[in-house]
C-alpha cells in the first residue's frame, strides 16, 4: 500500500493536505475500521486499498462541507457496507447450490480449523483480550444498521454528529441506532456475562 501512495503522491488539495499526507494520517485507521466491518484481515487491507483509490480519485471534489476525516469515513463506510451486502448475496447464492450434508461438514470441519490454527485456552491469553474478543464477535453479529454506528463510536469515538453525517442520518436516528445497539449487545452478551 506505501508503494501505492508514493507513486500517486501528486500536489492535490483537502485544505493544504497532499495526498501522501492523508494516506499517512489516516490509514491505519481507514484498516482498523474495515478490519472492525468485516473480521477478516485480508479482506480489511483489499477494502482499504480501493477505500484509498476512491480518495485519490475524488479529492478534488472535496468541498470541505465536512471534516476531511468524516468525509474518509463515510466512503470507508459505504464501501464496506457494499462489500459486505455483496459477500452475504454471494454467500447465499453458494449455499443454495450446495447439499445441507455438504454445509454440515464443511461448518464442522471449518470450526475445527481454526480450533487448531488458534487454540485458546485462558492460560494462553489475557482477561482483558478475551472480553474485548468476546465483544468484538459480539459486535459483528449486530444487523449492520447498528453495528455500524457502534463501531464508529466505540472504536473510533466519533461525536454523535460526525456519525450522523457519516451515514447520512439525523442525529435523532444515529442516536435510535446507538441505543437499540446496546440494547441488542447487552442482551448478546448474557450468556457471557461470567467471562465480562
Amino acid at each position: 500500500m506505501n508503494s501505492i501512495a508514493h507513486s500517486i503522491a501528486i500536489e492535490t488539495r483537502a485544505g493544504s493536505m497532499k495526498f501522501e499526507e492523508i494516506y499517512q494520517e489516516y490509514g491505519e485507521r481507514v484498516l482498523n475500521l474495515a478490519y472492525r466491518y468485516t473480521a477478516n484481515t485480508e479482506v480489511a487491507r483489499d477494502l482499504t486499498q480501493d477505500v484509498f483509490i476512491k480518495i485519490y480519485q475524488n479529492l478534488d471534489g472535496f468541498q470541505n462541507r465536512s471534516q476531511l476525516y468524516t468525509w474518509i469515513y463515510q466512503i470507508t463506510t459505504n464501501h464496506c457496507l457494499n462489500y459486505l451486502k455483496r459477500e452475504r448475496k454471494r454467500r447465499w447464492f453458494s449455499l443454495l447450490d450446495q447439499k445441507v450434508s455438504e454445509i454440515f461438514a464443511a461448518g464442522t470441519s471449518n470450526q475445527a480449523a481454526r480450533l487448531i490454527q488458534n487454540p485458546l485456552t485462558p492460560e494462553q491469553i489475557l482477561e482483558k483480550t478475551q472480553r474485548e474478543n468476546i465483544i468484538r464477535k459480539t459486535i459483528h453479529a449486530l444487523p449492520l444498521k447498528y453495528r455500524f454506528p457502534l463501531i464508529l463510536q466505540r472504536y473510533e469515538d466519533l461525536p454523535i454528529q460526525e456519525i450522523a453525517d457519516t451515514l447520512s442520518l439525523t442525529v435523532a436516528a444515529t442516536e435510535t441506532r446507538i441505543h437499540r445497539a446496546k440494547k441488542l449487545l447487552i442482551k448478546k452478551l448474557q450468556p457471557y456475562i461470567d467471562q465480562l
